[in-house]
This record gives C-alpha cells, sequence and structure tokens, in this order.
C-alpha cells in the first residue's frame, strides 16, 4: 500500500483529519505522511538576500517544531520517520505543495479537515479543498471537525450508474473495504421514473458483478427530483461511516451532479468523512 498524506494547519479543527490519517494508516500498514504548508511572506527580501535565507531557515524550524509537537500530542508519541514521517514546505500557494508531496511519495490518498482555527481560515481551507478536488492525483478524504469514530466499517457510495462509478467502486472495495470488511452501499438518487431508474440499477448491478467481486455490496434507489437535498437527508439517517463521491463533469451526467460545486457543498453539509475522487484518475 502506498503512503497517505495528511495535510494540516496544526488546528484544533483539523484533529479528526490527523486522528483518521493514522488509523487508517495503521490498519492499510502503510507510512502517513504528515505535512504541513506555511507560506513565508517577507517584502523586500530577494530569495538569495542573507537575510531572507536566515529567516526561511528558522520558520522552518519553527513550524517543524510546531508539527513535531501537533503530532506528538495527538500520537501520545513523537514522529518516528517510520510509521508517521513528517514534512514541512514553504509554499504561498498550499495546493501546489501538497500535490508535489503527494507525488513524491506516490501517495494513495490524501486527508485533510474541511475547517481552518478562523473564519478567514474556514474560507482558505474550503478553497483549497475545493482546489484539492480537482487537481488531486489520488482521492481527497474531507473529515469534519466533530468527526469521532475513525473505523470505516460503512461506506456508501452516490453513483450515477456510470462506467466511471465501476472504476471508483473497484478502487473502494481494493483499497479501503477489504482491510475493514466493510459494507459497501451503492445509492442512486432516481429523477426519472420508477421503472427506468429500476432497470438502469439492474443493468448497472449486471455489469458490476462482471467485473468487481466483493460479498459485502447492497444498492438503494432514492426516487427524488432534488438530488443535493436528497443526498443530504441520507446522511442524516446515520447509516455510514464514509460517503464517496466523484467530481464529475461533462455533458453525458444528470446536471446536478456535473456541477463544479456539487462534492463541495456535500462537504460543507454532510457530518461524516467524505472522499472525493475526480473522474479523470481512471482515464
Amino acid at each position: 500500500m502506498k503512503p497517505i498524506l495528511c495535510a494540516t494547519d496544526c488546528s484544533e479543527n483539523s484533529v479528526a483529519a490527523l486522528k483518521m490519517g493514522r488509523t487508517l494508516s495503521i490498519k492499510l500498514k502503510t507510512k502517513l505522511v504528515v505535512l504541513h504548508v506555511f507560506d513565508l511572506s517577507v517584502a523586500l527580501l530577494t530569495p538569495l538576500s542573507t537575510t531572507y535565507i536566515k529567516l526561511e531557515k528558522e520558520a522552518f524550524e519553527r513550524h517543524r517544531e510546531k508539527l513535531t509537537d501537533f503530532c506528538k500530542t495527538h500520537f501520545g508519541a513523537p514522529p518516528d520517520g517510520r510509521g508517521v514521517q513528517i514534512v514541512v514546505r514553504e509554499n504561498a500557494i498550499t495546493n501546489n505543495a501538497i500535490v508535489e508531496v503527494l507525488t513524491d511519495f506516490d501517495a494513495s490518498m490524501v486527508i485533510m479537515g474541511t475547517k481552518g482555527r478562523s473564519v478567514l481560515k474556514d474560507k482558505i481551507l474550503g478553497s483549497n479543498t475545493k482546489g484539492m478536488i480537482k487537481k488531486s492525483p489520488c482521492p481527497v478524504l474531507m473529515v469534519p471537525p466533530t468527526t469521532d469514530k475513525f473505523l470505516i466499517e460503512r461506506i456508501t457510495h452516490a453513483s450515477d450508474f456510470g462506467e466511471v462509478d465501476i472504476h471508483a467502486i473497484d478502487w473502494i472495495i481494493k483499497t479501503v473495504a477489504c482491510p475493514y470488511r466493510a459494507f459497501v452501499k451503492i445509492i442512486h438518487v432516481n429523477i426519472m421514473d420508477w421503472e427506468i431508474g429500476e432497470e438502469k440499477m439492474q443493468r448497472f448491478k449486471k455489469i458490476l458483478d462482471q467485473k468487481v467481486r466483493y460479498d459485502k455490496l447492497g444498492f438503494e434507489l432514492i426516487h427524488s427530483e432534488r438530488i443535493f437535498d436528497a443526498l443530504v437527508q441520507y446522511a442524516e439517517r446515520g447509516e455510514m461511516d464514509t460517503l464517496v463521491m466523484l467530481e464529475r463533469n461533462g455533458k453525458d451526467i444528470v446536471p446536478s451532479l456535473a456541477h463544479p460545486d456539487f462534492v463541495r457543498k456535500m462537504m460543507s453539509r454532510v457530518q461524516v468523512p467524505l472522499l472525493s475522487m475526480n473522474k479523470s484518475m481512471f482515464h
């Protein structure tokens, strides 16, 4: 299993994401890389100046110590470089630094919190998370600060019954569901005639059964004209530990699911970890 990356701002609101990352890395028997990105905003100094180099070195040492203490506080022991490795990067554009580290470690997943340490940080983090949904070469797991359960036993995948969903479900099962022996439920919000929706689901089941083997799969068809509201209401039923959604775009799918802010809107409404995958991962 490739490493898991957890990007953190070392705030209380990112503790749940950190703990989720550690729990997952232990269960999946892989390394957890904890990343902290800071911006060294020093006006009127060039990167080659002696003063700038000194300030940069001091900043790296300060942020590395901060990240080490943060991990030690919530793991009960300092990072040892084997099970947990810390990385500090300086970059004014957080997402660029995250993508660079993802590439450096060939990570399988990135975990982020859904809130920052202040209203301003919330806006920045929301922007960063939205950007990562689109830019990340691997799945992005967004963890609300209120999360207190870090086991993944019930996974719900919101499906459009498309071919890309089969690839996503296969990844979910092989990467997360199998190690946890988790139950995977595939839900679809049907805005068409009831019979058409049922026929579509049966066709999808048949194709999926030919390509993916897993004995703990379930399906549910939800009839509603309001896809977003139906998914939120389903999430509020408390029947899942993680919601999985594909970042979709294109004219071949339901317009609501194709909206670029759909996943981010769900992130702001649901109180369970949300795993987002960009459909470009499977092409």
